[in-house]
């Protein structure tokens, strides 16, 4: 074999390989498969049982046709058997065989020789020198020893035929032309040729088929092509997307058009990947904060220490002293941010017990000197009386109440209202801060969950989503800003202590 060939041969191998590979992990191609084999199926199933049940209806009405004329025929030549007319019955026969052409009649005596017959040149012959079949051999046998009424399919000559036979009792008004010692006289054959029945069957069947055929094709397609473009090629769109994920790509959108469940799970994909580019970005926020921590803390309380030295320098003139107050209070501003980074960056060690939310406020409210830090400002508190317990710890709700709180301050240096609420939810307790100040800034507004723009709210928000709870911020300059803290409701049954 040459190198062309064994090239060509190694090519075809791996393309075979590649189609299989693809056939066995497409979902797409399984489930295309998997409906179409079954549709096909239930069509072919459909087909076959009609084809059946058509065929056995065709059957009984021409049974029931060789019941009638049988009961004719016997109407015929009653009258002339019963008179002993011989050449009468002929006729009658005769007459028969003129009126059903399709239909051959024949009447054997008890040996099974035919007596009368609508084809005039098989008389006086047996039956069976002219039909050699099993089935007509037992007819015969049993029509003329226990009697019978019956009918069945048979083929002849390559022909399908109905037979119905019929015995011929010997009743008293025969007695004397054929005496009593033979209880059954003869019986009646008659054999109806069902080719051309069959042949207009199997035409319906075939129609039956290709319509049935036709309409299999346009549901498959019809199914085919819906499963596509709104399932499959939702699918692949997902698929596609997360490789994008996993190779790095975490701005690829998940956004599927639809209110379906795939949609939805597009969305909460998305969503997952923002948190993963959240936590990623707090994780950043962390080593950059333990970073910051080591570098700058030590030599910011060497300087809040030399700071304090100063201070109690003998004869310190008053304006050294404010510089230096003035030393000491941005260090120890820095020095809360520093902490407030590291705690951002940390996994949150929160205590789970009952909490009453009103008395809280109460004592947030008390923590802040409105004199002095907004004396325009009038709070109002629209507090509800049966306010449920919420299940958190204290004193970082506190902590949250207080940021929301100097956040609503922030934005009204001119004065205003600032408002407190509190309600029950469904299965949380619900506080409502709202002031009518001048809103955030944009920056603050575009991202104001964002630890580079706003790390007070930032952290608050970390310490409520950690609790249970949800928080929403709505600001804009015209109306102020309302935030929605909602803090999940306290049930003993969950196993949490009372405070």
């Amino acid at each position: 074999m040459s190198r062309a060939e064994q090239g060509c041969r190694t090519w075809r191998n791996e393309l075979w390989e590649n189609v299989m590979k693809r056939l066995q992990l497409s979902l797409g191609i399984k489930i295309l498969g998997l409906v179409s084999m079954l549709t096909a199926m239930a069509f072919l199933c459909l087909f076959v049982a009609n084809s059946y049940w058509m065929r056995q209806i065709t059957i009984h009405q021409i049974d029931r046709l060789g019941l009638r004329v049988s009961d004719l025929l016997s109407m015929l030549i009653d009258g002339p058997m019963r008179r002993g007319d011989n050449q009468g019955t002929h006729e009658q026969f005769r007459i028969a065989g003129e009126l059903y052409g399709d239909i051959l009649t024949h009447m054997t005596d008890f040996r099974g020789n035919i007596t009368y017959s609508t084809e005039s040149g098989v008389l006086r012959e047996d039956l069976l020198d002219l039909y050699d079949h099993e089935k007509i051999e037992g007819m015969l046998e049993q029509s003329l020893k226990l009697g019978m009424d019956a009918g069945v399919l048979l083929e002849l000559e390559g022909r399908p035929y109905y037979l119905r036979v019929r015995s011929i009792a010997n009743n008293s008004e025969c007695h004397h032309c054929h005496g009593t010692s033979q209880p059954i006289l003869g019986a009646l054959f008659e054999f109806q040729d069902m080719h051309p029945d069959f042949e207009k069957l199997r035409t319906m069947q075939m129609y039956g088929g290709g319509l049935a055929l036709g309409c299999l094709v346009i549901l498959l397609t019809t199914m085919l092509f819906y499963l596509r473009h709104r399932l499959l090629n939702r699918i692949g769109e997902l698929s596609k997307i997360s490789r994008e994920i996993r190779q790095g790509n975490y701005t690829a959108d998940f956004t599927i058009r639809g209110d379906d469940e795939l949609s939805q799970l597009g969305r909460n994909l998305s969503s997952m990947v923002h948190r993963l580019q959240t936590a990623e970005k707090y994780a950043a926020i962390g080593e950059f904060s333990t970073y910051i921590a080591h570098e700058i803390r030590n030599p910011l309380f060497a300087i809040g220490g030399f700071a304090n030295t100063l201070l109690r320098t003998p004869n310190l003139d008053s304006t050294s002293m404010q510089k230096i107050q003035i030393i000491l209070k941005e260090s120890t501003r820095l020095d809360n941010i520093l902490r407030t980074f590291i705690n951002f960056s940390r996994q949150l060690d929160a205590a789970k017990v009952s909490v009453e939310i009103n008395s809280l406020i109460r004592q947030v409210l008390e923590l802040i000197d409105f004199g002095k830090d907004a004396p325009e400002v009038r709070t109002r508190l629209f507090l509800a009386d049966d306010l449920d317990l919420v299940l958190g710890d204290p004193e970082l709700i506190k902590q949250c109440l207080l940021n929301l709180i100097k956040n609503a301050l922030s934005t009204m240096p001119q004065g205003g209202y600032l408002d407190i609420r509190t309600h029950n939810g469904v299965d949380n307790v619900v506080v409502e801060v709202t002031d009518t100040g001048e809103g955030l800034p944009r920056e603050v507004l575009e991202h104001p969950f964002n630890p580079f723009t706003s790390l007070e709210l930032a952290m608050t928000r970390k310490i409520i989503i950690d609790l249970g709870g949800e928080l929403h911020l709505e600001s804009n300059a015209d109306t102020g800003t309302s935030s929605l803290l909602r803090l999940p409701k306290y049930k003993k049954a969950k196993g949490a202590r009372d405070a």
